[in-house]
């Protein structure tokens, strides 16, 4: 990173920090890493929706595929946690 996307990455940082938005910009930033780094299989076949209060809502394709993705919620829970840096999600909400 060069002086310039450091300083714009502060004043990012310093805007957040006094409007109080930290919360909307992590689970922002959420539906962003899903995209990212979540498997391609899984992303063919699930869409990250919206998440509100720690709740992520994902739509996906079949019953099969939610049954076998709700066995997998605590994981997909922690992973996305990980990424994120704190514990953003609490709950994933799965429909098809």
């Amino acid at each position: 990173m060069n002086n310039d996307e450091h300083l714009l990455k502060d004043l990012l940082q310093q805007f957040i920090d006094k409007s109080g938005k930290q919360k909307l910009y992590d689970e922002r930033r959420v539906l962003t890493l899903w995209n990212e780094k979540m498997e391609e299989a899984i992303k063919q076949h699930c869409r990250c929706l919206d998440i509100k209060n720690g709740v992520l809502k994902i739509k996906v394709d079949s019953a099969a595929l939610r049954f076998e993705m709700m066995a997998r919620r605590c994981e997909i829970i922690k992973q996305l946690n990980e990424w994120s840096g704190g514990e953003v999600v609490k709950d994933i909400f799965f429909s098809f």
